[in-house]
C-alpha cells in the first residue's frame, strides 16, 4: 500500500511540474513518442549513418545497433531493413495520406501483405488504420561450415540438417490526432504485434537433434509466441506557447508469451520546457511501473533468476539547462534514476553536450559527456532477441559515463563526413549465450545446449568505439553511403563480448533511373564474433550480405517491386545456432487509392 501511495504521489507531482509548463519550435524540442512502432534499438556502443544532408543541430552519436540483419523475415534491431519493409521503397509511399496496400510473395514460404488508409481526414483531426503481416514457411538448412560435427545421418538420408523455421509477424495500429485551439494536439493510439514462431536452430542434444523430421514428435519447448500490446494517450503543445512547452503522455504496455507469462507495463513521461532569449530549461521525468505475472514453475521454465522478477517502479529525471549563441549551443543536464523494488536505488550520470561551429554549413565539432540507465524489461529484451529463454529476465543496464567527439563536415558539394571516438563504461552489461539444461534420456541426465539463450553479465566493462560515415549525392538522382564502425572492448569475467561484433561495414546506393524506376543496393557486414557453447569460445562466421531491389511505377495507382537478398549465398547465423536463410527473393505489387 505505501508503494501504491508513492507512486501515485511521484505522478503527481511530475503532473504538477509539467502542466505549470506550456510551449517552442526552438533549439531543442524533445518530442519523444512512448513507443516507437516496430523499431527496436539496442543502445551500445555508438555507430553513425550516412545523412543526406548536413544537419549541424543534430549531433548526438548514433547508436549501434548489435545484430546481424540474418534472415530477412526475422526483425531485429538491426540497420538492415528485413524483408517486408526491404523493398525498394516506392516512389509514391503511404505517407502522402492515401489508401495503400501491398501484397508479395517469394522463396521460403514467404508471403507478405501490408494495409493503410486514412479513415478519417480533417482539418483539425484525423484517424489512420495501418495493417501488416509477414509469414516464413519453409526449411532453412544447417550450413555444416558453422560448426564442429557433421550435420549428415541416416535419419537425413545423407541430406544436410534441416530446421522448419516457421515465423508469421501480424501488427496493427489506429492512430487518434486532434488539433486544439490551433497549438495545441491530443493524440492516442492503440496497437498490438502478434509474434508466433518456432525455435528452429541448432540444439546440442544429439538424440533428439532431428526432431524436426516427421516421425519424431514436436515439443511444445519448440515454438513460442510474443504478444506486445499498447494504448497510448498524449496530450502537448505543438509549438511554444510564449515562453512554455509541455508533452505529457502515458502508456500501457501488455506482453504475453505462450507460457502464460505476463508482464504489464505503465510508461509516463512528462516534460517541459521554459525559454528566454538567450537559454532554455527544461525538466522531463519518465516512470515505469512494472507487474508480472509468472506461471506455475514447470520442468522447462524454472524462473531460477529470482532477483530480477519482482514487481518494481523505475523513475528518471533529467533536468536540463541549454544555451546557444554564434558559434554553437551547450546543453548541461544530468540524468537521475531511482529503483522502487528492484534495480538500482540510485544511478546519477551527465548529460553535457554541444557543437561548435567551425564554419557556418560546412564543418561542426561536437562532444559530449553523458550516460544512461536502461530498462530491460521482457518486451524489451524479446525485440533484442526473440529467442532468449521464457525464465530469462534482463537486469537493468547502468552507463555511468560515455564519453564521445567527433567532426561532421562537407568536405565538397555533394560529399558529408562525419568522424568521431568515444568510450563508455557500462555497470552489469550483459551478453547473449546458449542456454544449457539438464535432460534425461534413457536414465541418463545429460547437459546440453539448447537452441534457446541465457545471459552472462559483466560487472564493468569499458567500451572503446571508433567510426566514419561518407555519403555522396546527386541532386534527387542518386544518393550512395558508407560507413565503417570499430567496438573494442575491455573485459574481466568474459573471455569476448559474446555474439557481438568488433566490426561493421556498410555500403548502399539509391539511383533513380527515371521518375518511373529506381534501384538500391546495399552490402552489409559483421566480424569479430564469438559464442560461448559449452564453456568454450566459438568464432562465428562472418556475416556478408549483398541485396539488390528495384521499383518500378507501372501506373499511378499501381508499383512493381522486387527485392534479393544474401545474393552470394553466405552462410552467416544471426545468433549461434540459428542459420540465415540462404539466397531469397521477394516481389510483389503496391496498390495506392
Amino acid at each position: 500500500m505505501k508503494r501504491l501511495f508513492l507512486i501515485i504521489g511521484l505522478t503527481s507531482l511530475g503532473a504538477m511540474v509539467s502542466w505549470a509548463q506550456e510551449s517552442s519550435d526552438t533549439l531543442i524540442e524533445r518530442n519523444v513518442d512512448v513507443v516507437k512502432e516496430y523499431n527496436p534499438v539496442i543502445k551500445d556502443a555508438g555507430k553513425i549513418s550516412t545523412m543526406p544532408e548536413l544537419k549541424p543541430i543534430e549531433t548526438k552519436k548514433k547508436e549501434t545497433s548489435y545484430s546481424v540483419w540474418t534472415t530477412p523475415y526475422e526483425v531485429k534491431a538491426s540497420e538492415l531493413q528485413p524483408l517486408d519493409y526491404a523493398t525498394a521503397q516506392p516512389i509514391a509511399t503511404k505517407t502522402h495520406k492515401q489508401h495503400f496496400a501491398k501484397l508479395a510473395g517469394g522463396n521460403y514460404g514467404t508471403i507478405l501483405g501490408e494495409f493503410y488508409t486514412p479513415i478519417v481526414q480533417q482539418t483539425n483531426w484525423n484517424i489512420d488504420l495501418d495493417l501488416k503481416n509477414r509469414t516464413s514457411l519453409g526449411y532453412i538448412k544447417n550450413w555444416e561450415k558453422n560448426y564442429d560435427i557433421t550435420l549428415e545421418g541416416e535419419d537425413c538420408d545423407g541430406d544436410p540438417l534441416q530446421s522448419k523455421a516457421f515465423d508469421s509477424d501480424t501488427k496493427g495500429k489506429l492512430d487518434f490526432a486532434t488539433t486544439i485551439r490551433r497549438n495545441k494536439e491530443l493524440s492516442a493510439f492503440a496497437a498490438a504485434e502478434y509474434d508466433a514462431f518456432r525455435y528452429y536452430g541448432y540444439d546440442d542434444d544429439l538424440l533428439n537433434h532431428f526432431n524436426h523430421f516427421s516421425h519424431m514428435s514436436d515439443n511444445v519447448d519448440y515454438r513460442q509466441h510474443h504478444l506486445n500490446a499498447d494504448a497510448n494517450v498524449r496530450f502537448r503543445s505543438k509549438e511554444f506557447l510564449g515562453k512554455w512547452y509541455y508533452d505529457c503522455q502515458t502508456n500501457y504496455q501488455l506482453y504475453a508469451n505462450r507460457d502464460d507469462l505476463k508482464e504489464h507495463t505503465i510508461y509516463t513521461k512528462l516534460g517541459g520546457m521554459y525559454r528566454s532569449d538567450r537559454y532554455t530549461v527544461g525538466l522531463d521525468l519518465d516512470m515505469h511501473n512494472i507487474f508480472l505475472s509468472l506461471p506455475e514453475e514447470s520442468e522447462l521454465y524454472r524462473f531460477d533468476n529470482e532477483e530480477t522478477m519482482n514487481n518494481y517502479t523505475m523513475l528518471k529525471l533529467t533536468p536540463r539547462f541549454v544555451f546557444s549563441g554564434e558559434i554553437g549551443q551547450m546543453n548541461i543536464g544530468i540524468k537521475a534514476a531511482f529503483g522502487i523494488g528492484q534495480g538500482k536505488k540510485g544511478a546519477v550520470c551527465p548529460d553535457i553536450f554541444g557543437t561548435i561551429k567551425l564554419k557556418k554549413d560546412i564543418a561542426y565539432l561536437y562532444a559530449c559527456v553523458t550516460g544512461d540507465y536502461e530498462v530491460k524489461n521482457y518486451r524489451a529484451i524479446t525485440k533484442e532477441n526473440k529467442y532468449v529463454a521464457p525464465d530469462v529476465r534482463v537486469a537493468d543496464t547502468y552507463t555511468p559515463i560515455d564519453v564521445y567527439a567527433g567532426v561532421r563536415a562537407k568536405i565538397a558539394k555533394r560529399v558529408d563526413l562525419d568522424i568521431y571516438g568515444g568510450y563508455k563504461i557500462i555497470n552489469n552489461p550483459y551478453f547473449f549465450v546458449n542456454k544449457m539444461r539438464e535432460r534425461v534420456v534413457d536414465g541418463d541426465t545429460l547437459t546440453v545446449m539448447t537452441r534457446q539463450f541465457d545471459v552472462v553479465y559483466e560487472k564493468n566493462a569499458g567500451v572503446f568505439n571508433a567510426g566514419v560515415s561518407l555519403g555522396w549525392h546527386y541532386k534527387e538522382r542518386l544518393d550512395m553511403g558508407f560507413g565503417a564502425v570499430v567496438n573494442k572492448w575491455a573485459l574481466e569475467k568474459n573471455e569476448y563480448a559474446w555474439q557481438r561484433p568488433d566490426w561493421m561495414l556498410d555500403y548502399h546506393m539509391n539511383y533513380n533511373v527515371t521518375k518511373a524506376l529506381r534501384l538500391n543496393l546495399a552490402y552489409e557486414f559483421e566480424g569479430g564474433r564469438y559464442a560461448l557453447v559449452n564453456k568454450e569460445a566459438v568464432k562465428m562466421r562472418n556475416a556478408h550480405n549483398i541485396s539488390l531491389g528495384a521499383d518500378y511505377k507501372l501506373l499511378n495507382w499501381l508499383d512493381i517491386f522486387a527485392k534479393f537478398d544474401n545474393m552470394i549465398n553466405q552462410p552467416y547465423q544471426s545468433w549461434y545456432g540459428y542459420d540465415c536463410q540462404g539466397f531469397n527473393f521477394l516481389a510483389g505489387l503496391s496498390f495506392f487509392f
